[in-house]
């Protein structure tokens, strides 16, 4: 029925010996008037049910219902609840399963405060369940839950979506609701009147973290269910709280409460079975934050930035323990990987796993050692594909699980091309359950999008182009290869004397061989660089005056050089070990490699220390022409003495004191 604004029930009413139901949906009654049900006196009505726009109630009005077991007045926007509670004086002493008084006041600006003797009308009654969500309470004034006669008979308690922030005598007596069950004051959003009603963004402070706070919170006895999600609170690092009689707590969600970190650890509900801490900024996580729930069957923590906390977890211990989790969801936390070890003590026991809208770009953790893995979600990712080990550890896991084996795939960055061809096929030929059927929006071989069923209809051709790009790409590396070989090759040759010299300098030291430094003495005076065409000179005259009659000490390789060893490594120890080199300059020198690699040498010597070290005596003419370029290049550099005039048997005694002198000069310099 609909009543009638500002009358009475008729007597006509009294007659429905048998009616045990009354609903006033929608009412036009603005009023309930001590008289205005006088009619239902003594009928077993059990369910009332107003969805009245009331503005005022009498004390008495409810009176008559003397059997009444459920009670809900409802959606009256105009009447605040501390106005309507005391409709309930009349219900003193009665026993009842329901008082629902949910969105009863809806004002922009208003807020109401439930003073400790309205809510003592509520308390008179011993109810079973009562609700007084949205409702815009601001305050329930401290010792309301005292002064409740049957505070013992309440197992359900809801003031959800109200703007509560006070006063905090009210939360301290909440354990004495000894018999209560669940407790649901989720969604507080303070109004302009409360304290908070002006939250601020508050920057993130790492420093939260070292003065993590430690606090007991007493809870009713039988409390099992607790729902306290989406509360406008400060920006608050989270506490290391102990529940005290939370042994019978399995339900917790604190979803969406903007705790500032997760540094805290929560203990004193070792049976809870699910707890939900979505929303939470854990870029600061405790690995043991909930180590404690060693009973936990699911666990919810979407867009927690647990991508930073977790990366600083590197034993992986944020679920170690939890072995009887079933369900895990870890969506919206811009992971990109997983530790290999955070699942290890869920092997057995996990059933469903939810990682969508996060960054993994490959399947995020080892499928080996689960057992009863039944739903994956990966959507939303950016997963271009996987490979046949994953795949076919997917598929073994199918088959231990019999079949039923969902995942879901939707909205990645799949590719079909060349690397995702086993990928395409096995979409269409495995058994798990695939959301779409195995037909997600690609990357084409092309560029374009196109969808893996469109792939594989055109497998053939794709898997020919692959072929024909791989030949392509091979041949390009060959050629590419080629190239370096011949760009490195070339380097090498024109640089192979540098190259060489250096390479024995490094052999040398690795030989320890003792470093001359410059202001040791060298063990000979020079070293003599000559052809065997020019033996007897260099042997005869040459050795005869500079080490017979100047007592110089020359090194010449038909005597000096080292028996067994290698001609390279006695030219290059006795260049080191000369104070000048000699080169004795003919034709027949300029045609002998090794008398060129001598040159070569001491050429090296000569710009790697900077120092004029040697001497070119030409023993016959030659042209500029003639010349190796080597020798070209350092010819201003060095001394050199023109001989062949005084090499001649011809020539005077005069002459040859001459060349002797300036001989002696240059080695002396």
């Amino acid at each position: 029925m609909s009543g009638i604004n500002g009358a009475v029930f008729g007597n006509g009413f009294k007659y429905l010996t048998s009616l045990t139901s009354l609903n006033l949906d929608p009412c036009s009654i603005n009023e309930l008037q001590n008289d205005t049900f006088m009619s239902f006196k003594g009928l077993p009505i059990l369910n009332l049910n107003f969805k009245c726009r009331l503005k005022k109630v009498q004390p008495g009005a409810l009176a008559p219902f003397q059997s009444i077991r459920s009670l809900a007045i409802v959606e009256s926007d105009l009447i605040r609840i501390s106005d309507l509670l005391v409709v309930l004086s009349s219900l003193r002493d009665r026993n009842m399963s329901l008082i629902d008084f949910s969105s009863n006041y809806r004002s922009r600006t208003g807020a109401d405060i439930i003073s400790s003797e309205s809510f003592s009308y509520l308390g008179g009654v011993c109810v079973k369940e009562v609700i007084l969500r949205r409702n815009q309470i601001c305050i329930i004034q401290g010792g309301s839950i005292s002064r409740m006669k049957y505070k013992n008979c309440l197992q359900k308690l809801d003031v959800s979506r109200n703007n509560i922030y006070g006063d905090a005598q009210t939360a301290f007596e909440i354990f004495k609701l000894s018999a209560l069950k669940i407790l649901d004051f989720s969604k507080q959003e303070p109004t302009a009147l409360g304290p908070y009603s002006k939250i601020e963004n508050e920057s993130f402070n790492s420093e939260d973290s070292k003065y993590s706070l430690s606090y007991s919170v007493v809870l009713p006895p039988s409390l099992e269910r607790l729902y306290a999600s989406g509360l406008s609170i400060r920006s608050t690092p989270l506490a290391n709280v102990n529940f005290k009689f939370g042994s019978h707590v399995v339900y917790v969600d604190v979803n969406w409460t903007p705790f500032s970190n997760c540094d805290g650890v929560i203990t004193g509900l070792d049976n809870l079975q699910f707890f939900g801490m979505s929303g939470f900024n854990c870029k600061i996580l405790n690995p043991k934050m909930i180590s404690s729930f060693k009973n936990l069957q699911e666990l919810q923590s979407r867009n927690a930035n647990l991508n930073i906390g977790l990366q600083h977890d590197v034993s992986g211990i944020f679920l170690k323990g939890l072995e009887k989790l079933r369900i895990l969801d870890f969506a919206g936390n811009g992971i990109e990987n997983l530790n290999p070890n955070l699942l290890r003590s869920q092997y057995n026991s996990l059933y469903s796993i939810d990682l969508s809208n996060n960054n993994f770009d490959d399947f995020p953790f080892k499928i080996t050692g689960l057992k009863n893995l039944s739903y994956i979600n990966l959507e939303n990712n950016k997963i271009i594909g996987f490979d046949e080990t994953v795949t076919n550890e997917l598929d073994d896991l199918e088959s231990r699980i019999k079949g039923n084996l969902k995942i879901r795939l939707d909205r990645n960055l799949l590719q079909c091309n060349c690397k995702s061809l086993s990928f395409i096929k096995w979409l269409f030929k495995t058994k798990i359950k695939l959301d779409n059927g195995g037909n997600y929006s690609c990357g084409y071989i092309d560029g374009s999008k196109k969808t893996t069923a469109y792939a594989l209809q055109n497998i053939d051709e794709l898997t020919k182009q692959c072929a024909s790009k791989f030949w392509l790409i091979t041949s390009v590396c060959l050629t590419l290869l080629l190239i370096i070989i011949i760009c490195i090759s070339s380097i090498v040759f024109k640089y192979r004397i540098t190259l060489q010299y250096w390479y024995l300098v490094i052999r040398r030291r690795y030989k320890i061989y003792s470093k001359l430094d410059e202001q040791s003495e060298y063990k000979y005076s020079a070293f003599v660089a000559y052809h065997n065409d020019n033996y007897r000179w260099v042997c005869g005259p040459l050795t005869s005056f500079l080490e017979g009659e100047k007592k110089l000490s020359l090194c010449l390789h038909d005597r000096d050089f080292a028996l067994g060893s290698l001609i390279v490594d006695n030219i290059f120890e006795a260049i080191s070990q000369s104070k000048k080199v000699i080169l004795i300059v003919g034709k027949s020198f300029l045609k002998s490699t090794w008398c060129e690699y001598e040159l070569d040498m001491a050429r090296m010597r000569m710009f790697r220390e900077n120092k004029d070290i040697l001497i070119v005596i030409l023993v016959e003419k030659i042209l500029p022409e003639d010349m190796p370029k080597s020798l070209l290049r350092i010819w201003n550099n060095v001394t050199c003495i023109e001989a062949e005039e005084y090499v001649s048997e011809e020539n005077t005694p005069q002459f040859q004191h001459l060349f002797w002198k300036r001989l002696y000069q240059s080695i002396i310099a």
